[in-house]
């Protein structure tokens, strides 16, 4: 990201329409509720981290995409 910024692009993760954030926002979740509800910490950071990964690979492997928003512009 780092780098489309400094060469003035928009970054990739941003423009691509694949649910990177949304993966993280849910494993982030997953992290929240399974300390909340006593889970270990090192378990909790593990079961986080795997369903955020687990939902990117889904992610990949069925070519899932977000959907594009419409512009104004494009209704007649």
């Amino acid at each position: 990201m780092l780098r489309d910024i400094v060469c003035n692009e928009i970054p990739t993760a941003l423009h691509d329409h694949r649910p990177y954030a949304i993966c993280a926002f849910i494993g982030g979740w997953v992290l929240v509720f399974a300390q909340h509800a006593g889970v270990p910490h090192g378990l909790a950071l593990v079961l986080a981290a795997a369903c955020a990964t687990g939902l990117r690979v889904v992610a990949l492997v069925t070519g899932y995409t977000l959907p594009r928003w419409s512009s104004g512009s494009d209704a007649a």
